[in-house]
């Protein structure tokens, strides 16, 4: 058996707070935190103390801000709110939240509830596995899934408000309201996550459920997951400057009438794992439902790792999904840059509802061949874009330190496009990175285990 980070190290995070010598015995008392200072009205959780870790589990009706000083470990599933009142959940800048890998721990926000994780560039959040450094892997825990009442397209039987249930049973989305907010996540990392509840059947690094426009994420992470990244099952949800590093399934996946917005995004695969770069579907059984998967994504780019043998596209695009997309770079991907698969996509692309614009690919292979491709699909959808034999990029295949700003003499410096839209900041560069600024530095992560 693995030694746990709650056996080993939470008593020394304890005495290291406290400035007192740590109890090395069992304490299941119920502590009342004091305000750290913080300024907010949201009242400090209360400690129940194990070894030196403020365990959390259950359901939590009542708001509670978790604070740096304190280690927190989340045993099983933790739940905010009761699908229908609003309950907050705080967290301070600098606070690490352990997710606990014997009980497979998964920390959701239902319906009506928010997460304000609002951490900085010098004092990330972390949540992360309990298991010693060293011994950390993909999967030991379970992830954050945030559940909002944003329209999504699961029901095909006409039902309304149209509702669904998450996988591995992480509660009921959906609704009808397009700008619902589910809180804010910036300067986020999540690590060593996707517990596999079944067979094939994980919970994603971050999973967004009919999440509303009015959710704020900005500079977060996801590193060493077992299944995607991040995923959004329909709603609006905007984000800028995602990071999925190490993925053991797909970097950023899109279902159900996802409708959002999303600029500055990196994925990076590798480790042996990984399937995807992004995977984008409509419904996967009316591919044309509404309202559809309709994205507008900009200044992507899409590391692969060029020894994931199978099923390893930079873009798998099918079952009527029909995006927006401006600035997307990808390489590396072992089959290949990009697919288009199904009539309903075909058509979105054909009729100018869906369309590519400033992009560039680089993969050995541009465009899916063999027997699930359609002669020219790929190409026709790529149109004008550019297909190169190397992006130039300082050190976009390192991972313990990566560099994915441009190199010098890249092309992807200019012919940049970007949506006449308020969201978008207007860069004339192809990819996420111009050859200056790494948003990435500092408080990022990278560890193997």
């Amino acid at each position: 058996m693995r030694p746990s980070l709650h056996s080993i190290l939470f008593p020394l995070l304890l005495a290291a707070c406290t400035g007192e010598d740590a109890d090395t015995e069992t304490d299941t008392d119920t502590d009342v935190e004091t305000d750290t200072g913080s300024g907010s009205d949201i009242p400090a959780a209360e400690c129940v103390d194990e070894n030196g870790a403020c365990v959390l589990t259950g359901a939590y009706t009542q708001s509670m801000r978790l604070t740096a000083d304190k280690a927190w470990l989340l045993r099983s599933g933790v739940l905010i709110g009761d699908d229908t009142n609003e309950t907050i959940l705080e967290i301070e800048p600098g606070t690490t939240v352990y997710g606990e890998a014997a009980t497979d721990a998964v920390l959701i926000v239902r319906r009506g509830s928010q997460i304000w994780a609002h951490g900085t560039a010098a004092d990330p959040i972390v949540f992360t596995s309990d298991q010693a450094v060293g011994s950390r892997a993909r999967g030991d825990w379970g992830g954050l899934v945030l559940n909002g009442r944003a329209p999504i397209n699961a029901c095909t039987d006409g039902t309304t408000p149209c509702e669904a249930e998450g996988e591995g049973n992480t509660g009921t989305y959906g609704g009808t309201d397009w700008a619902d907010s589910s809180g804010v996540l910036k300067y986020v990392v999540v690590e060593f996550v996707g517990t596999e509840v079944s067979p094939d059947n994980e919970v994603n690094g971050i999973s967004l459920q009919a999440v509303g426009s009015g959710t704020e994420m900005d500079y977060v992470q996801v590193h060493q997951t077992l299944d995607d990244c991040v995923e959004f099952w329909g709603g609006a949800a905007t984000a800028k400057h995602l990071v999925c590093t190490s993925p053991g399934d797909d970097g950023i996946d899109f279902d159900l009438g996802y409708r959002g917005k999303i600029q500055f995004a990196v994925v990076q695969q590798w480790g042996g794992g990984g399937n995807n770069g992004i995977e984008a579907d409509n419904n996967p059984d009316v591919h044309t439902a509404e309202p559809g998967t309709t994205p507008t994504i900009a200044n992507v780019t899409l590391i692969g790792d060029p020894d994931v043998a199978e099923s390893n596209f930079g873009m798998l695009w099918r079952r009527g999904f029909s995006p927006m997309a401006y600035g997307l770079a990808v390489d590396g991907f072992s089959t290949a840059c990009l697919s288009v698969r199904d009539e309903a996509t075909y058509a979105a692309f054909s009729s100018g509802d869906a369309g590519v614009w400033g992009s560039a690919l680089a993969c050995e292979d541009p465009f899916e061949t063999g027997d699930d491709a359609d002669a020219g699909t790929e190409e026709a959808v790529w149109g004008a874009n550019s297909v190169l034999t190397d992006l130039k990029l300082k050190d976009a295949w390192n991972t313990t330190a990566p560099d994915f700003r441009l190199a010098a003499g890249s092309s992807l410096a200019s012919g940049g496009v970007t949506p006449s839209d308020s969201f978008f900041e207007q860069v004339s560069y192809i990819g996420a990175f111009d050859g200056t600024t790494d948003w990435t530095a500092g408080w990022t992560r990278h560890d193997a285990d």
